[in-house]
């Protein structure tokens, strides 16, 4: 093959060698026309016109885009997790202390929160975080509402008692 030139026919497409001070551009072009997805997306984008862009210079690209960055970071951090979903009032309920004692009222430092699932209802209580009033209160609810089928709490000690 030396001192022979290849013809390049239509069916074939031609593919241009780019200066290396055009690489970039060329690469954050195709990467965003691919909409910020993945290396092969802008490879097979990049490829169809560009002999000289490697897979290399693809992967050094995508580790600067912030915006790719942001979205994997993103990605890594959320947890999914499935709704406990229930067609019933009172099927699933929910329980909570919330510490107040910085902001303590005389006798009151903690509010007791009781939700029911379904509705999304709330009920709040100013307590003072005996296990006996965290008892007394939930009867209370009972009382008026009904026990619910499951009593869902975080089991923090002042449920424990």
């Amino acid at each position: 093959m030396y001192g022979m030139k290849k013809l390049v026919t239509r069916s074939q497409p031609v593919k241009y060698y780019l200066p290396a001070e055009e690489i970039v551009d060329v690469i954050e072009a195709a990467h965003i026309a691919v909409g910020h997805r993945g290396r092969d997306r802008v490879k097979v984008e990049t490829s169809r016109k560009y002999a000289n862009i490697t897979q290399e210079m693809i992967v050094l690209f995508l580790q600067s885009c912030e915006a790719c960055q942001l979205k994997k970071n993103k990605k890594r951090n959320s947890v999914v997790s499935k709704p406990i979903l229930h067609s019933q009032l009172n099927s699933r309920c929910q329980v909570d202390l919330i510490d107040m004692q910085a902001n303590a009222d005389e006798d009151f430092k903690f509010i007791m929160v009781y939700q029911d699932h379904l509705t999304k209802f709330v009920l709040l209580r100013a307590l003072n975080k005996t296990a006996q009033e965290v008892v007394s209160q939930l009867v209370d609810i009972f009382i008026t509402f009904g026990a619910p089928c499951i009593l869902h709490s975080d089991n923090g000690r002042e449920f424990v008692d």
